[in-house]
Order: structure tokens, then C-alpha cells, then sequence
């Protein structure tokens, strides 16, 4: 049994950044895919892919955000996600994932083969979850 983790609660906040400047990419990207030197139709084209997988993303994340309402990270790597049951689900952190002093982006996979983000900031409520966050990371980065 693993004794050295840290639980992290999501803060809505960050939810709603990431979630709005997907949205701002998505609309930066399909002005883009239109200016480009192509005839209209390739442009077009473009511009709707670029919509259509960018909106399935930013789904994906969305209804990932209503399904789990924190994080726990284990000293070993483990992960488990807390749906808004209260329930712990088993989760896999994903390549990608990076821990600075301020904030987090970290990647899991969930038990059902669903990707997950989040966003997280150092908060001063949260120093201790925050400070052990950063032990396991460092802890992780030298074991791998």
C-alpha cells in the first residue's frame, strides 16, 4: 500500500480556461485553414476538418471535466481519478504530463480508455497537496 500521495482537487477556473482557449484555437485554426494560398475549396475543406476535430476534442475534454472532480498521484506513479460519485477510479498518467512550481498540465487515461486533462495551480489552501505533488513528480522524473 502506497502511503506517500497527493490528492488534488480541480478548480473550475482552470477548467473554464482550458476549455475556452480551445475554443479561441479553434477559431484561430479555421481563420488560418481560410487564408491560406489554396483555391477555396481546399480551404474550405481544411477549415472543416480542423473544426470538426478540434470540437471533438474540446467534447472529449468537457465531458471528461463532468465526469471527475479530483486527483490522487501515488509516490509509485498510480493514478485514480474521483468521479463526482465519490467513487476512486484506477487511471493511467500519460506521456505529456508536466509539473512546474505554478502549475500542472497533467494526462491520464481512464479506466474506460478515455484521455483526460487538467490544469492545475499552486493554490496557498492546497500548499501541502501542492508541495507533495511536487516530491512525487521529482520522485518520478529520477526513477524514469
Amino acid at each position: 500500500m502506497t502511503t506517500y500521495s497527493s490528492e488534488l482537487d480541480v478548480d473550475t477556473r482552470m477548467r473554464r480556461l482550458v476549455l475556452i482557449c480551445g475554443w479561441l484555437a479553434l477559431v484561430a485554426g479555421a481563420g488560418v485553414c481560410l487564408s491560406m494560398p489554396l483555391p477555396w475549396e481546399w480551404r474550405l475543406a481544411a477549415s472543416s476538418l480542423w473544426v470538426l476535430v478540434s470540437e471533438r476534442e474540446l467534447r472529449a475534454i468537457a465531458n471528461g471535466y463532468k465526469r471527475y472532480k479530483g486527483i490522487r498521484l501515488d509516490a509509485n506513479g498510480d493514478a485514480a481519478l474521483l468521479t463526482c460519485g465519490g467513487e476512486w477510479w484506477p487511471a493511467t498518467l500519460l506521456a505529456g504530463s508536466l509539473v512546474l512550481p505554478p502549475l500542472a498540465w497533467l494526462r491520464f487515461k481512464d479506466r474506460d480508455g478515455r484521455q483526460q486533462v487538467e490544469l492545475i495551480a499552486r493554490k496557498c489552501s492546497e500548499n501541502k497537496a501542492w508541495r507533495r505533488l511536487q516530491v512525487i513528480w521529482r520522485h518520478l522524473g529520477a526513477g524514469g
